[in-house]
């Protein structure tokens, strides 16, 4: 997703924030799922999302170095809130294969509802900015933290095998999905033939 707006090279880090940067930092990433919410995608600009927050707009580059890295910012944060909604229900029952169909029809609603999200995460995933290449990077081991659970009594090394194939066509269906190549029902079929055969 090129943007064609100013960019910084090596933006601030979390960890050196003082908590006021901190909040700043946050309502920005609060603006861009307000925003998705509202409707909009890859057309906010850094200057919606810098009106949204009531953050300068010159702050904004200080912590992110792209319109990239803020979305990706923002759909990690996000993911990370849909990962702890997760760990709050009651954990699935039933075949292993069952179970990991639960969670990722929890997921799927997810994007269903605010199938903007979809289309950011594939043009995120795409992304030139390394650091927002980072914050997709990040979000692999948020959502493969619940679906690892749901298939706990799996053995360690061929859980991880299940996750990485089950992520490769979950990342599939999500661009064909955006690309208007698949229904939902559709992916439904795809990811429980992929946990029905790998399970």
């Amino acid at each position: 997703m090129s943007s064609g707006e100013a960019s910084a090279p090596t933006p601030q880090l979390p960890s050196s924030m003082t908590p006021n940067q901190l909040a700043r930092r946050a309502r920005l990433l609060t603006a861009v799922v307000d925003l998705v919410g509202d409707g909009l995608d890859e057309d906010m600009s850094m200057k919606d999302i810098a009106d949204r927050a009531d953050v300068a707009l010159g702050t904004v580059y200080r912590y992110f170095s792209s319109k990239d890295h803020l979305i990706a910012a923002a759909l990690l944060a996000w993911a990370g809130e849909l990962g702890e909604r997760a760990g709050r229900r009651p954990a699935p029952t039933g075949p292993p294969a069952e179970r990991l169909m639960i969670v990722l029809r929890h997921a799927l609603r997810a994007y269903q509802r605010q199938p903007a999200f979809a289309r950011l995460l594939v043009l995120v995933a795409n992304s030139a900015d390394p650091n927002a290449s980072e914050c997709y990077a990040q979000m692999g081991p948020v959502v493969f933290s619940a679906l690892g659970e749901a298939i706990a009594d799996i053995e360690p090394e061929r859980r991880q095998r299940i996750l990485t194939v089950v992520g490769a066509v979950w990342y599939h269906c999500l661009v064909e999905w955006t690309n208007g190549r698949m229904t939902v029902i559709e992916v439904n079929e795809t990811l429980e033939s992929t946990a029905k055969l790998l399970l």
